[in-house]
């Protein structure tokens, strides 16, 4: 995944749950401070990025986002 990739599933993410503040968490996190022209190849291998939102109590949006665009969605095939 790159910054380009990370940046369209916050985008979508931040639309379906109606908000802006998500959490990247894991892996996928260094690419909100180094470009990944800048890491080693196996920095950025991961197609998955796993986020929580800082207001999600009963874990909702996290839920609303994965059934929406997680994996084996339309998004997660278009996308990859």
């Amino acid at each position: 995944m790159n910054r380009e990739q990370l940046a369209h599933v916050l985008r979508t993410s931040s639309e379906i749950a109606g908000d802006p503040h998500i959490l990247v968490i894991g892996s996928q996190a260094i690419l909100g401070t180094f470009d990944e022209d800048l890491l080693p190849a196996p920095a950025t291998a991961s197609r998955e990025v796993d986020i929580a939102f800082l207001d999600d109590p009963g874990s909702a949006k996290a839920d609303l986002v994965d059934g929406a665009i997680g994996e084996l969605s339309s998004f997660d095939e278009q996308f990859g």
